[in-house]
C-alpha cells in the first residue's frame, strides 16, 4: 500500500478501513517530553514523536497562570506536585476547581449562587488562538488535528463541586447538578465549534467518570445525567467526537455510541478494560484508541516490555482498522522518555497493514 499522509491515516481509521498502518496518537503530555525532544517546542516534540495528530490545545487558567505554564515560566518544584502540566496552579481556577502546589484537592462550588462565577467567559481568541492554528497548518499541513479539551461537563462538575460533594448534592438537589452540566455542556459546545471553524479534524473531549474496577456513579445516573449533554455536543458539533475518560468504562460504552460518539480513549488495562473485548463487541462502530499501559509499562525502561505491550495492543484491536495507538491515559510525568519514544518508534513499524 502506497503510504498516506497522516491526515489520510486517520480518516481512513475512522472510516473502519485499514490505513497504510495505524496511526499514532497522544492525548496529554507532560512537558517534561516538550523539552527534552522538542527544547521546549511542543510541534517539534510531536513531529519527533511521530504523532498522526497534532493537538490544538485549549487553554485554561488558574489565577493568571496558564496550563503548560511550565515551558514558559519559572515554576518552583514545590508548585509541581502533579506534574507539570498544571504546574504553578495554587488557588481556585476559572472553573471553581481548587489546586494546591499543582494538585486537584478539592472544588468551591457549593450551591446554586456559585454557578455563574464558575462557568467562565469563553474568552476565545485567548483560549483557541487564530495564529496558533495557522503556525500548525503552515508547517505540518498533512497532519490532522485534534482539539484535546480535558474540560467535558459531568467530570468537571464533579471536580468542581468537588467529589464528597457532588455525591451529596446527587441526593440532595440533584437539578442543581444537571444544570451545571447543562451550563458546561454548552460552554464546551462553544470552544469547540470554534476549534472546527479553525480547521480541526476531530475533537478528543475528556470527562473521567471510573476508576478501577467501576464507574463513579451507576449506570442509570449516567444515562440521566451525562449522556444528554454528550448527545447534545455530537449534535452540535460536524466532526467526530472521541471520549477520553480514566477508569473502567466498559459499561457505559454503548450509551456513549446511542449519544453519537464516534470513538473511545484511553481504556486503562489496570482499571479492567479489555482491548480484545471490546474490538469484538463494538469495533465496527467506535474507533478504539489506546491502551498501552502507561501505569505500568510506560514508566520503565523495560523496551522489551514496551514493545510487548505495544503487540498486545496491535493483536487485539488492528484488524480492520478503526484503531489508533496511544497511551493508555496521558503521557504523565512519571512515564520515561525512553519507553514514550520506543513506544511510537516500534509501533510505526509493527502497525503496518
Amino acid at each position: 500500500m502506497a503510504e498516506m499522509t497522516s491526515r489520510e491515516r486517520i480518516m481512513t481509521a475512522f472510516r473502519h478501513q485499514e490505513p497504510d498502518r495505524v496511526p499514532l496518537f497522544a492525548f496529554a503530555v507532560d512537558p517534561k517530553f516538550l523539552k527534552t525532544l522538542g527544547r521546549g517546542n511542543a510541534l517539534d516534540a510531536f513531529d519527533v514523536l511521530g504523532l498522526d495528530a497534532f493537538p490544538m490545545r485549549v487553554q485554561s487558567w488558574c489565577g493568571g497562570t496558564p496550563l503548560m505554564a511550565s515551558l514558559f515560566m519559572d515554576i518552583p518544584e514545590d508548585l509541581q506536585t502533579g506534574g507539570g502540566i498544571f504546574a504553578g496552579w495554587d488557588g481556585v481556577d476559572e472553573f471553581g476547581r481548587v489546586w494546591r502546589r499543582g494538585s486537584y484537592i478539592d472544588g468551591a462550588l457549593k450551591t446554586k449562587e456559585d454557578v455563574d462565577r464558575f462557568i467562565p467567559s469563553p474568552r476565545l481568541e485567548e483560549r483557541v488562538p487564530v495564529r496558533s492554528m495557522q503556525r500548525l497548518r503552515s508547517l505540518y499541513p498533512d497532519k490532522c488535528y485534534a482539539v484535546n479539551v480535558h474540560l467535558g461537563p459531568f467530570g468537571l462538575t464533579m471536580e468542581s463541586m468537588g467529589f464528597e460533594h457532588f455525591f451529596l448534592t446527587l441526593y440532595d438537589d440533584r437539578d442543581l447538578i444537571k444544570h451545571v452540566i447543562d451550563r458546561r455542556t454548552d460552554w464546551l459546545i462553544e470552544v469547540c465549534r470554534r476549534a472546527q471553524e479553525l480547521g480541526a479534524d476531530f475533537v478528543v473531549m475528556g470527562d473521567d467518570v471510573a476508576f478501577k474496577g467501576a464507574t463513579f456513579v451507576s449506570p442509570d445516573d449516567f444515562r440521566e445525567l451525562a449522556i444528554p449533554g454528550f448527545r447534545r455536543i455530537a449534535a452540535a458539533l460536524d466532526i467526530p467526537v472521541i471520549w477520553h475518560s480514566d477508569g473502567f468504562v466498559e459499561p457505559l460504552i454503548d450509551m456513549a455510541l446511542e449519544a453519537g460518539l464516534a470513538g473511545m480513549h484511553a481504556l486503562e488495562p489496570p482499571a479492567g478494560n479489555d482491548l480484545g473485548r471490546i474490538k469484538q463487541n463494538f469495533g465496527d462502530r467506535i474507533i478504539i484508541v489506546g491502551n498501552v499501559d502507561c501505569a505500568t509499562v510506560l514508566t520503565t525502561n523495560d523496551l522489551d516490555l514496551v514493545r510487548a505491550d505495544v503487540d498486545r495492543c496491535l493483536k487485539a484491536a488492528k484488524a480492520g482498522g478503526g484503531f489508533m495507538l496511544a497511551s493508555s491515559n496521558s503521557l504523565h510525568h512519571a512515564c520515561t522518555v525512553e519507553a514514550v519514544v520506543e513506544m511510537y518508534r516500534y509501533a510505526k513499524k509493527a502497525g503496518r497493514y
